[in-house]
C-alpha cells in the first residue's frame, strides 16, 4: 500500500505531529493545574499550619484520615 502523499517527507509530518501533541499535551496539564492550584495551595497551607503551629506530623494527620470512616461510623451508631 502506497502513501497517500508520496511527495511530503514523513519525517517532517513526525516532527510537526510531536510538536502539536506537546503543545496540546502541556495546555492540558497548565489548564488542570490553573483549576486545582487553589486547591493544592490549601491543602498545602494546611498541611503546613498543622506541622508549624500544632507539631502534628502529615504522618499523624493521614493515619486520621486513612480512619475516617470507622469513626464517622461509630458516629452514625452512637446517634441511633
Amino acid at each position: 500500500m502506497s502513501p497517500v502523499f508520496g511527495g511530503v517527507d514523513s519525517q517532517l509530518v513526525l516532527l510537526v505531529a510531536a510538536v502539536a501533541v506537546v503543545v496540546l499535551a502541556f495546555r492540558l496539564i497548565f489548564q488542570v493545574f490553573r483549576v486545582g492550584a487553589g486547591s493544592i495551595l490549601g491543602l498545602v497551607a494546611i498541611v503546613l499550619g498543622l506541622q508549624y503551629l500544632f507539631g502534628i506530623a502529615p504522618k499523624q494527620l493521614w493515619f486520621e484520615i486513612s480512619h475516617l470512616p470507622q469513626l464517622a461510623m461509630r458516629f452514625v451508631q452512637s446517634l441511633s
